[in-house]
């Protein structure tokens, strides 16, 4: 006979997610500090589900179909539904009307009773996830100088091959005048022509390099948490969340009037929070607060439901 502890689990995850990526359900219960136990959907659809179970205290969910299917459950439950929204395409008003206890979404409005804005999406990344990395990391780095730039590279960093060895020897220069080094992630590389460019550029520096698609995993924690500043270019919201949870100097490799869309504004609300700058001719660092958004939710839900 065997037992499992989820069976006694207070939270419930109820989201379909897609590839390898945690959704943003599982990123806030983990960061509640407390059991939780994933559901499949489906299984939300059957009456019997719930019989013989302990009932969850608090459901936490993302997505249409799996928001309604958890909403459901809450119901026959009797317990509070949180919905997780990952980008910024709806109106405050629209969420503030949906008919969860709380909608937690990316957002410049004000917070209300049943609406939890955030500067950017939630990510799984941590202060404590980055302690972690830096000390795994500490002993095979040390060989590098400082001061240590670690130079993330996503998708759309650079659009020609003339554009990225600029920004390589820029970045090369600068570290260079300080007798530091570069430890670039190559998030993105679907364009390797590009890459190769931007590498060349960075050429001249003590320079370690891992590139989307080699064997090893991302780095990027460990780098982070070894460095004194960390470079950001290209890349989704997400990646500009993740970056900002380090208690490091972050810079925009790219101009501001470049920053458009969905990313343009969570980026210029960052640069407005003082989370980020964009990068001129100076590493120089300043006063911030680490960004994390998924351990402030935690605790007002923590506060909310005394999970």
């Amino acid at each position: 006979m065997t037992f499992s502890v989820t069976k006694l689990a207070p939270v419930w995850v109820v989201e379909t997610t897609v590839g390898s990526e945690p959704g943003l359900a599982y990123v806030l219960a983990s960061r509640l500090g407390c059991l939780f136990r994933r559901v499949r959907m489906e299984m939300l659809a059957l009456d019997s589900f719930l019989e013989g179970r302990r009932e969850p205290r608090l459901i936490l969910t993302s997505g249409w179909r799996s928001g309604y299917a958890a909403l459901k459950a809450a119901r026959r439950a009797g317990c509070p539904v949180v919905w997780c929204v990952r980008h910024e395409g709806r109106s405050a008003p629209m969420l503030r009307s949906m008919p969860f206890d709380l909608v937690v979404a990316p957002s410049p409005a004000a917070p209300t009773a049943k609406f939890c804005p955030t500067l950017g999406p939630m990510t799984i990344v941590s202060p404590a996830l980055l302690a972690r990395a830096g000390k795994a990391w500490q002993e095979r780095l040390e060989h590098l100088p400082h001061p240590r730039m670690t130079v993330l590279v996503g998708a759309q960093a650079y659009r020609t091959q003339e554009e990225a060895l600029l920004h390589g020897k820029k970045l090369a220069g600068m570290v260079n005048r300080q007798g530091g080094s570069v430890l670039l992630v190559v998030r993105d590389d679907s364009k390797p022509d590009l890459t190769d460019a931007f590498i060349t550029g960075l050429s001249d520096t003590f320079l370690l390099v891992w590139r989307q698609g080699e064997p090893d995993e991302d780095p990027l924690l460990g780098f982070m948490a070894c460095s004194d500043c960390v470079v950001v270019g290209g890349g989704d919201m997400a990646m500009l969340a993740e970056v900002c949870v380090a208690d490091k100097p972050v810079f925009l490799m790219e101009r501001e009037q470049d920053l458009r869309g969905v990313r343009g504004r969570v980026a210029r609300r960052l640069i407005e929070d003082g989370h980020v700058r964009v990068l001129t001719d100076s590493l120089s660092p300043w006063p911030r607060h680490v960004l994390d958004e998924a351990g402030r939710v935690a605790a007002i839900l923590r506060s909310r439901w005394a999970l």
